[in-house]
């Protein structure tokens, strides 16, 4: 919820009832977890920023296949620069046995 803008009012919330303070002011009330989740996922929003930071809570196993591709592509990008690193000391080492 806080992710969509609205922040849980503890004090005023009770088992049965939920309360949410929005932005401006505005005030949720929700029968319990379950329907805040319910309401997540209905509401269509018109931020998309808030729409994925909201989904990316809500369903994170559908992110998790793009942080693996990213970790992959990272850890592949690291190997390239170990490779020239490799070469260019070899470069300046082959250059000191000339230089001998």
């Amino acid at each position: 919820m806080d992710a969509a803008g609205y922040h849980f009012d503890e004090l005023e919330s009770s088992d049965d009832q939920l309360r949410f303070l929005g932005e401006y002011g505005s005030v949720m009330y929700v029968g319990g977890w379950k329907e805040a989740k319910e309401w997540l996922e209905g509401v269509v929003f018109d931020d998309p920023a808030v729409s994925d930071r909201v989904e990316r809570i809500l369903h994170p196993e559908r992110f998790r296949e793009r942080k693996t591709s990213v970790l992959k592509r990272l850890n592949a990008k690291k190997g390239e620069v170990r490779k020239i690193i490799r070469k260019d000391e070899a470069k300046e080492k082959s250059k000191e046995v000339l230089q001998i």
